[in-house]
Parts: C-alpha cells; structure tokens; sequence
C-alpha cells in the first residue's frame, strides 16, 4: 500500500485574508538565496513589497499571501522555464522550516511527523494549505490553494514535492524514494527536471498531484526521536502560536481602525478609547510587540496605497489623498522610504508582471 502526498487546486478563503501579514518567510528567503544561481539579483525580487532581503533573514518577519505570491511571480517574470519551484525544494532541509523542523525531527515515526506538520503548517511558512488522512489503507495528505492563483500554482506544488522529498530524507535517510510522481499540469519545457529530481516515473496531465512512496516508510522509526526534547518542541511551539495571535488580533485592531479611517486619520489615545484601553497600556501593548503606533499606521497607508496602484486606474494625486496625504510630494517621499520605489514605479512593475 502507497503512502502519498496530494496537492489539488482547491480554494479556501476569500481574497481579504491574503493581505493579512501572517505569513513566515522561510520560502521567500530560499527563493532570495536561490536568484542569484539564475542570475536575479535578490534585492530586485523584494523592490517595492515592503519588505527587504535582510527582512527575510529575520525569524520573526511576516509578511502576507499577497506580498509573497508578488515575490514569487516577479522572479518566474525574470527567469521562466527555470524550474525555480524544483529548485527550491530540492534545497530546502527540514532545518529550513525552523523550530517545527526540530519538532518533527523528535516525533517518534515518519508518520507522526509528517502529521505533525500538517498540524502545524503554519509554521512552515507554506503558501498551500495540507491534510492528512488515511483512504483505502493509503496515508493520503492533500493539499490545496489558500487562494486562487494560478500565476503562481505550479511553482507552489513543484516547491511543495521537492522539499517534502528532502525534508523526508533528512528524517528517514537518503534510501527514501518516492514510487512515482503525479501532476495535475501539462509537462513543462524543463520535465526532465522532475525526473531528475525525484527519481521515479512522473507522470503530467493527471486528475490530481500526488507523491506516492511505499507505506512502509509511514511506519519508519525515526533514529532522532527522543520524547523529552519533542515535548519542549511543543512547549515552544505552543507559547509562539499563543503570543503569535494576540500580537496579529492587537495588529489588526489598530491597522483596521486606521483603514477605516484615512482621510481623518485617527490618534493612538482615539484607537485606545476604541479597544477600551488607556493610552499607556495601548503604548506599552505595541512596545513589548516591538512595534510603533506610527509604524502600524504607515503599513496601514502603505499597503493601501499599494492596493490602489496594482489594481485601480487611480491617479497618484487620487491615492494620496486616499491614504491621508494633502500634498503628493510628501507622497511620493513617504512612498518611497516605505517601499524603496517610487509609485509610478511599482505600478509600471507591477503592470509588467500581469
């Protein structure tokens, strides 16, 4: 009986959520360190998106779907037919994941860490969502998109399949193989890539994406399990998800208050009367987050701002005005040393990557 792992196309959310900066960055940073070997800059790929290369080296940096899927097309933009999805992947560790890395390296089987990561995916840093479950005696673990984007679908399930071969590896040994490889999309120009990299029949134009290995590796001891240093994994991982979402719900407090609120752009003391807080312990909230309230409006106008650029017709003046602004020169200024570029020359990049 196979085990295999299932990627479908499948939406879950409204387009909303994906502006929501929850994200961790662990793919962004291998697909930065990983332009250079395809000749993209890596500076290039984050021009304009809020965030920088040195961002991404940072283990506490979110940033949203929407940024990351922007990041994503504009290096396929810059180096198409590359296979950057498989080569990713095939870099990709299960130190890359960070501390869920360690706690699936602790779980007892194979099995139990890959549930463990499907339980815990977020942490991961994955931009599809997965789920497992047992199907006619096979291990089935399915995934699908968190929003519909199929500019970017390939590339997530040619991420999705090479890393979890590796990440398989580093938890079971380099003998683990899968028995074949199924997709749900014509071959691409660089299909022998796949078979490169996975080793195994793979076949195009199937009804699903599926990565079938024999179930027995589902059973596999792990020789690095040890129940004391999982349980701390856990503790760890507990205590983050915990901290993780008071800091988002406080975030998304004040950011949707600001929104609501741009052309008469709110005080930190008004938003305090709003969350029936006082003004000192609102300050205090943000502070211990190690945030700023102004820092929290400007990425509340930011991505506004970049909102309207990508997907209105608006003109610069309407924009500013939009997000708070009288005067289109201090705009333009505020715009640049949020996103390093210009508005006009977002929009124009953004244009090229539609």
């Amino acid at each position: 009986m196979p085990f295999i792992y299932r990627s479908s196309a499948v939406s879950e959310t409204t387009s909303d959520l994906s502006a929501v900066a929850n994200l961790p960055v662990y793919l962004l940073r291998c697909l930065a360190a990983a332009a250079a070997d395809v000749g993209i800059a890596p500076e290039r790929l984050c021009m304009g998106l809020g965030f920088s290369v040195e961002d991404l080296g940072n283990p506490a940096c979110r940033v949203s779907y929407r940024q990351g899927s922007l990041m994503i097309r504009r290096a396929l933009q810059m180096a198409p037919g590359k296979g950057l999805g498989l080569r990713i992947g095939e870099r990709e560790t299960i130190a890359s994941i960070g501390l869920l890395g360690y706690a699936m390296m602790t779980c007892r089987t194979l099995g139990d860490a890959v549930e463990l990561g499907m339980s815990l995916q977020k942490f991961a840093g994955s931009m599809l969502k997965f789920d497992m479950q047992i199907v006619d005696g096979q291990t089935v673990v399915q995934a699908s998109n968190r929003f519909p984007d199929p500019a970017i679908y390939v590339f997530l399930v040619e991420e999705a399949f090479a890393s979890f071969l590796q990440i398989a590896r580093g938890l079971a040994g380099m003998a683990f193989r899968p028995t074949r490889v199924e997709l749900a999309y014509a071959a691409p120009s660089y299909a022998e890539e796949y078979r490169r990299v996975f080793d195994c029949p793979v076949y195009f134009d199937q009804p699903g994406n599926a990565f079938v290995a024999d179930i027995e590796w589902v059973a596999r001891p792990l020789l690095t399990y040890d129940p004391l240093s999982h349980r701390q994994a856990l503790e760890f991982l507990d205590i983050g998800t915990s901290r993780e979402q008071e800091k988002l719900d406080l975030f998304a407090s004040v950011e949707r208050a600001v929104r609501q609120n741009m052309h008469d752009l709110p005080t930190l003391p008004d938003i305090a009367r709003r969350l029936h807080l006082s003004e000192r312990t609102l300050r205090r909230r943000l502070s211990d987050n190690g945030v700023s309230f102004q820092a929290l409006v400007d990425g509340a106008r930011k991505d506004r701002a970049i909102e309207l650029l990508v997907n209105t017709g608006q003109s610069i003046e309407q924009i500013a005005a939009a997000v708070g602004f009288s005067d289109t020169h201090n705009f333009r200024r505020a715009f640049r040393r949020w996103t390093s570029a210009s508005p006009s020359e977002l929009r124009e990049s953004m244009q090229k990557i539609d």
